[in-house]
């Protein structure tokens, strides 16, 4: 058999289910959050700090648990304490009285996932050979993006469901039994996780120096995670994204409109005579919509674009992929230049490049991590990543929230594209990679 006609390995293809059915119950809540946040009295502010203290949370755990992993060798351990982490805590969001309440939950569902993460990837690693490992990682981002294509789909339902059958609730509390709903699908994957993945006996390697110490790595992954934090300043939780289509479509009023063409919509908007409630109701049911679709493009398209860099190198496809992040946050900064009644397919069409930015560089970042850095020290390495990736989320999503909240939408999405061109430059000087 051909190289390129590899097939993929059975331990990527169930941690790619347990993917699957993870994000399903992630995303069932992601792109309502926003809307919960607006529903209990806060805005942008409060949105970045709660998603830069989660992802903060994660990414100093991902660092710690590669570190682990590559000490015990018992990285399926590592996983399921991980996945159990985030299954149980994550659906405790619809408990929130306050934004605050939904920090902690946040921050204690993200300690799962930095538990597991670089565990995950290593076996993944561990289980793809070198010459498939990009379309490996491909596969992987893609059933994750397929989970978060049905975890809004399930949310849309579950919403439609509760407003048909009890007509009298709240939005607030509509969103309450959506998000403890997300259970389900989380446990689905725990027991994914328990019967249907194995690893080899654990080899214990001593790794000399395999502190919280960047010594232990070569200049050249030391130089690759200097750029990558540098581009996650400016990478701010998608969920101003998805806080910016509410805002944008509400105060338009174009969601409303929408409705005189969806009679079943219509009828249940009708039942809730202030204005103002039928735009949040209208929010409620659109964004997952953005979102699945968003999502959609995403499985689709990341492992075809992640194997390429097989063929063609990692940098050349990541840099294509920071180049496409660039433009979709110019895009953003000036869609309210776009006609009122246009809009809408303005952000759709953005969303779709957006989807090929996370395709080219997902899996094609995590696929460098493992050609430059050796084998016994992938999970340490996978961790670093990982915390590179993280620990500037907070001060990224601040920051970008203040300048939302003061300056505006246009001069946040702004900052964010330019910080990207600044890093895009500095990995093409900084950065080498192996050749295919």
């Amino acid at each position: 058999m051909k190289e390129g006609h590899k097939t993929i390995p059975f331990p990527v293809v169930m941690l790619g289910l347990v993917s699957f059915f993870t994000d399903a119950a992630t995303e069932m809540l992601y792109p309502l959050v926003p809307v919960f946040v607006s529903l209990l009295g806060s805005g942008a502010i409060a949105l970045g700090i709660i998603e830069g203290l989660a992802e903060t949370t994660a990414s100093v755990l991902k660092l710690a648990g590669g570190i682990i992993s590559d000490r015990t060798g018992r990285k399926k351990l590592l996983v399921l304490l991980g996945y159990s982490v985030s299954s149980l805590i994550r659906p405790l969001t619809g408990a929130a009285a306050s934004p605050w309440h939904i920090v902690f939950v946040r921050m204690i569902d993200r300690v799962g996932k930095g538990i597991r993460t670089a565990p995950r990837d290593a076996l993944i690693a561990s289980a793809a050979d070198r010459s498939i490992r990009g379309k490996a990682y491909g596969f992987h981002r893609a059933m994750d993006h397929a989970g978060a294509v049905a975890g809004p789909l399930l949310a849309v339902i579950s919403i439609v469901i509760i407003f048909h059958f009890f007509p009298d609730i709240i939005p607030l509390n509509a969103l309450r039994i959506t998000f403890f709903a997300a259970l389900i699908p989380g446990f689905i994957a725990v027991f994914i996780i328990i019967f249907f993945i194995n690893e080899s006996s654990p080899q214990i390697k001593t790794i000399q120096k395999s502190r919280i110490s960047l010594k232990a790595f070569n200049k050249n992954f030391v130089a690759y995670l200097a750029v990558i934090s540098l581009f996650t300043l400016g990478n701010s939780s998608d969920a101003f994204m998805l806080l910016r289509i509410a805002d944008s479509l509400e105060e338009s009023g174009a969601l409303i409109a929408l409705t005189e063409n969806l009679p079943f919509i219509k009828i249940m908007l009708n039942r809730f005579p202030d204005l103002q409630v039928q735009k949040c109701v209208m929010s409620i049911f659109a964004l997952p919509f953005f979102w699945a679709f968003f999502h959609m493009l995403k499985s689709v398209l990341s492992t075809p674009l992640s194997a390429l860099s097989d063929k063609i190198g990692r940098k050349k496809v990541i840099i294509i992929g920071w180049c496409i992040y660039a433009l979709v946050y110019a895009g953003f900064a000036f869609s309210d230049y776009v006609p009122e009644d246009k809009r809408i397919f303005a952000y759709i069409m953005l969303f779709a490049v957006y989807s090929f930015y996370y395709a080219f560089t997902e899996g094609t970042e995590k696929a460098l991590v493992a050609d430059i850095v050796p084998e016994e020290m992938r999970g340490s390495a996978f961790g670093a990543y990982s915390f590179a990736v993280g620990i500037f989320a907070l001060p990224a999503s601040v920051i970008f929230g203040a300048v939302y909240a003061a300056a505006g939408a246009m001069y946040a999405f702004m900052l964010g594209a330019a910080i990207a061109i600044a890093a895009m430059l500095s990995f093409l000087i900084f950065v080498k990679e192996r050749k295919i």
